[in-house]
């Protein structure tokens, strides 16, 4: 279900249904059925929010207005049938049914659970070149973008193409204002570093 029994797109609905004909209703504290995402991405902000709340300060604002932003996606689970409905950027509900055996619906969000900042999270990258290759590895080189942009032909045997791809990725990540740390590794040993402190 994305956004198909709601009065309108793009806005927050206090009263849905589900499925199965369970009404929703989000006007109320400490509903049963509902919970808050806090992205696995989110986590260390949300520690360095609480930890700057032990701190003395003149407005719970600042520190109020930032942790809900964190956790602001909801996700119900209907108590008739145990549907899951999770939350979408624009406040749209993607279905998810309990079930044994089911192919996956090929057009759903596999992007549900990232940081409530979406693609503006700050990551890291990751570059680690081995040769020989060893035996566990498919490849020589490998770049891990920890970011939540999609990236192809990360793997390599070719050490000048493994080299300057993680350079392109390196600059484009700088350069979005989106990367924390940056690491590439030859054979064990750094041969760059990189970080935004």
């Amino acid at each position: 279900m994305k956004g198909q029994d709601f009065e309108e797109k793009g806005e927050r609905q206090l009263h849905f249904f589900c499925q199965c004909g369970f009404r929703f209703n989000d006007t109320s504290d400490s509903i049963a059925y509902k919970a808050r995402i806090l992205a696995d991405q989110d986590v260390k902000e949300l520690v360095e929010i609480l930890e700057y709340g032990e701190q003395p300060h003149s407005d719970d604002l600042e520190l109020f207005a930032p942790a809900c932003d964190l956790i602001g996606r909801s996700m119900f689970q209907c108590p008739q049938c145990g549907r899951l409905y999770v939350e979408d950027s624009d406040y749209s509900y993607i279905q998810f049914v309990p079930c044994e055996e089911a192919e996956p619906a090929p057009e759903v969000n596999k992007k549900l659970l990232i940081s409530a900042h979406g693609k503006l999270w700050h990551g890291c990258l990751y570059g680690d070149w081995k040769n020989p290759k060893p035996d566990y590895l498919e490849h020589k080189g490998y770049i891990e973008p920890q970011v939540n942009l999609d990236y192809d032909n990360l793997e390599f045997d070719d050490y000048n193409a493994f080299e300057t791809r993680y350079y392109e990725i390196f600059e484009e990540l700088k350069g979005k204002g989106i990367l924390e740390y940056a690491v590439m590794r030859v054979n064990g040993i750094k041969k760059h570093t990189w970080s935004c402190e």
